[in-house]
């Protein structure tokens, strides 16, 4: 049996064992094998550690892909069908959406129309102003519609303020936003303040110099979804055109325009953004048939507070309304009432895909953002011009992909997929990097997206797959990431294609980074709620093919815990058929390593998160039944297993408190209590590590490891030594572990530490004679 050496989690991806080399040059006949021993490609260069893959995916997932709100189907995966055309949405129109239109009769000529002023009463109705905070996140105290000072509804200072006091001065204003921002309504509001008793809406393509012929006597003229840009900027003499014009005819004019106009003198744009969510909720409640409910009560609820958490558009907002007031009524249920954002997640991917206005390019870059959503931009952009080029070959095979190299700004880009940019330190091998990030406002779109795109578009497959298999290969860990979470979407939508598709070949690759990424595709589609992930895993584990061996075994470091009993029955089983086969398989020696890695890692895990919801017993029970499992065909398993439970740490670069040593620290030490069976477990296991002749050295250096590591704990300090106590049972036991603390050196052959002083001092006292038989494990 070879010698599990110690491992720091973290610090490399590599495995320092001299048995996890690739393919033994001196095996005969590999290629012939059929069990797999001709991994060429696969050479110690690429191993990586169980628990650094497990840190590696959680580092680089999307935060709603290891959430519970991604498991809620709507219509693609929970079964139920919520479509547009099955309801009735009212003010579109004015809310604001993506785009407005208004149809106001056949003639192609006419370049305005009339907006009825019982449509712009209604809106007021149900409109509520923002406050003066910039930001717009917090609403200032006043309840929607209430008077503030002068009996004006807006608070001095407010977007909707400023923007006010520049149109009646000026008679022209320029209202700046995103589309989903309510800004067309904010625009009639503003007319209606200035004083406007009709309304009329021009056509956003007449050009700057033409909209003052378009002017009526004593209107109040919106134009909506003007697009400005270097080619067509709104210079000043069109605002000054425009404002003679207007105080001529006694006449305002609002001129709605994108979140980065290009507007040259004259008026400065105002920069739109919308009160708090729950603010424009309550705004819309107030004029509802509630049923005897209270608006407060019905914001409370946690379905509507997570449809709220959302940023969503002004519209989604105002459609919920409605179904937060029939839930009120009696007629929705809570269960559809929480469906909501999903809902409205499944529209506006739809309208994107459905839409004429976005091109190949525009979706391909829709399908990358979602896969990389949270992820750097330059990366986003870079690989959705990789899909486009794939999915140009499907769409027009005969045509090259051109692509524009200096296209669509970026602002640009990321605003018409309704994202925002941010900046945020991006974890790397050599430390945080601060990188220029894209997500977008929804956070369901993502996942949305990526479902919408493979189950209702299957002409799109090619390319995705062939695209997603690109990405596997990447040399950059958070992209090999990405491409395993959209499979593990994919699979959660349509898991027989998924499976036979991409995740079946990735398990079978000779290279490592093809096996992980199916183990990490796996892993987060049971965290989607994908159905048979433990059964897959379980079959593969003692499958002939030792590729699906290893993804199998690897999965459950990365996701075991969530069934730890399960999974660690699965490893002994693996471990049991494969001494039944004589051992590992030629060219993978590491295989019995790797089974123990694992388990390490699950044990871990699963540890961590029960010692969380104070379940000791959930914690204790999976370690009280290795010592058991220490004889036979399992005991070099389960020695493996405790020395890798013992390297992973809770700090960067095997910095910190042992993880292992932690749990131990939490545990209540009491007689008859979880923790007592956890304590005296692990005590066992290291007992039987230390006492044996192949596993002791590793057991040594990692108790070095732990000592040097309490040197500035206090807490670990307090801990080893209750360890060590459980640990010298015997007279050889005493004296093991005092000649490890008397000569521990320091970092770089400084003095020992202090710390081992203190703990020699305390192994070294004199024991009574009770203590030189062995402690016996407490009952539960």
């Amino acid at each position: 049996m070879n010698a599990p050496h110690e491992h720091e989690a973290g610090q490399d991806a590599r495995d320092p064992r001299p048995e996890r080399s690739g393919t033994d040059p001196d095996t005969p006949d590999a290629a012939g094998d059929p069990t797999g021993a001709e991994e060429a490609t696969d050479t110690g260069d690429e191993t990586e550690h169980a628990w650094d893959s497990r840190r590696d995916l959680y580092r680089h997932s999307p935060g709603i892909m290891l959430g519970h709100s991604a498991r809620i189907g709507g219509s693609l995966v929970g079964g139920d069908q919520h479509g547009v055309s099955g309801g009735h949405v009212t003010g579109d129109v004015i809310l604001g959406g993506s785009k407005v239109e208004y149809h106001l009769g056949a003639d192609t000529e006419e370049r305005s129309g009339e907006i009825p002023r019982t449509e712009v009463e209604a809106l007021a109705r149900t409109f509520v102003y923002p406050p003066r905070d910039a930001a717009g996140d917090e609403d200032d105290g006043t309840a929607p519609g209430d008077a503030r000072e002068g009996g004006e509804p807006w608070e001095p200072g407010s977007p909707f303020a400023v923007a006010l006091a520049g149109l009646r001065e000026h008679r022209v204003a320029v209202l700046s936003g995103p589309a989903t921002t309510g800004r067309g309504a904010a625009a009639l509001m503003l007319l209606r303040a200035a004083g406007a008793r009709s309304y009329r809406a021009l056509d956003p393509a007449l050009p700057p110099g033409r909209l003052a012929g378009e002017l009526r006597e004593g209107c109040g003229h919106l134009v909506a979804d003007f697009v400005t840009s270097a080619e067509r900027p709104l210079r000043e003499h069109h605002i000054r055109a425009l404002s003679e014009r207007l105080h001529a005819t006694d006449s305002h004019l609002v001129l709605v325009v994108g979140p980065h106009p290009v507007v040259h003198g004259g008026v400065a744009p105002v920069a739109w953004r919308p009160p708090a969510p729950a603010a424009l909720l309550a705004g819309h409640l107030r004029h509802e048939d509630l049923g005897g409910h209270g608006v407060d009560a019905l914001l409370a609820l946690d379905e509507v507070r997570s449809v709220l958490a959302h940023h969503r558009p002004v519209a989604d907002t105002a459609r919920f309304a409605e179904r937060v007031a029939g839930y009120a009524r009696g007629t929705v249920s809570l269960a559809d009432l929480g469906a909501f954002g999903h809902f409205a997640a499944e529209r506006q991917v739809r309208e994107w895909f459905d839409s004429a206005d976005h091109t190949l390019h525009d979706k391909a870059f829709l399908i990358a953002l979602a896969t990389f959503d949270e992820a750097p931009y330059p990366l986003t952009a870079e690989l959705s011009d990789v899909l486009f080029g794939l999915l140009q070959r499907i769409e027009n095979p005969g045509e090259p992909a051109r692509i524009p190299v200096f296209g669509t700004s970026s602002a640009q880009r990321v605003e018409r997929a309704l994202a925002d940019r941010y900046q945020e330190p991006e974890d790397t091998d050599w430390g945080p990097v601060l990188q220029t990030k894209v997500q977008f406002r929804d956070r369901l779109t993502a996942i949305t997206l990526l479902r919408e795109v493979w189950t209702g578009h299957p002409s799109a497959r090619p390319a995705l797959v062939a695209w997603l298999r690109h990405l596997a290969a990447d040399p950059r860990p958070v992209v090999r990431t990405r491409a395993a979470a959209t499979a593990a979407v994919m699979a959660a939508a349509d898991l027989p294609s998924a499976m036979a598709l991409l995740i079946r070949s990735w398990a079978a690759d000779r290279r490592l980074r093809g096996r992980l990424a199916a183990a990490n595709a796996l892993a987060l589609a049971h965290h989607l709620g994908a159905p048979h992930v433990s059964r897959i895993l379980a079959q593969w584990c003692t499958s002939p093919d030792h590729r699906l061996r290893w993804t199998a075994v690897r999965c459950y470091a990365l996701v075991g815990d969530a069934f730890p009993q399960e999974a660690l029955t699965a490893l002994t089983e693996a471990v049991r058929g494969m001494e039944a086969r004589g051992g590992p398989a030629r060219g993978w020696a590491e295989e019995r390593d790797d089974l123990a890695q694992s388990a390490a890692a699950l044990l871990l895990a699963a540890g961590q998160e029960a010692a969380a919801r104070d379940d000791w017993d959930a914690v204790a029970g999976p370690w009280e039944a290795l010592p058991r499992l220490a004889q036979g065909a399992t005991r070099d398993f389960v020695l493996r297993t405790m020395v890798h439970a013992c390297g992973p740490t809770d700090g960067p670069a095997g910095t910190g408190r042992p993880l292992l040593l932690d749990l131990f620290a939490r545990a209540d030490p009491r007689q008859g209590t979880d923790g007592a069976v956890l304590r005296h477990s692990l005590a066992a296991l290291w007992r039987r590590v230390l006492n044996d002749p192949v596993c002791s050295a590793s057991a040594l250096a990692t108790m070095r490891q732990w000592v040097r590591a309490a040197e500035d704990d206090p807490g670990a300090e307090t801990a080893l030594a209750e360890l060590m106590d459980l640990l010298t049972v015997s007279t050889e036991d005493h004296r093991r572990l005092a000649y490890l603390l008397e000569n521990l050196g320091g970092e770089a052959g400084s003095a020992p530490p202090a710390v081992a002083l203190r703990l020699h001092a305390l192994v070294s006292a004199p024991h009574a004679d009770a203590r030189t038989t062995a402690a016996a494990t407490p009952s539960r």
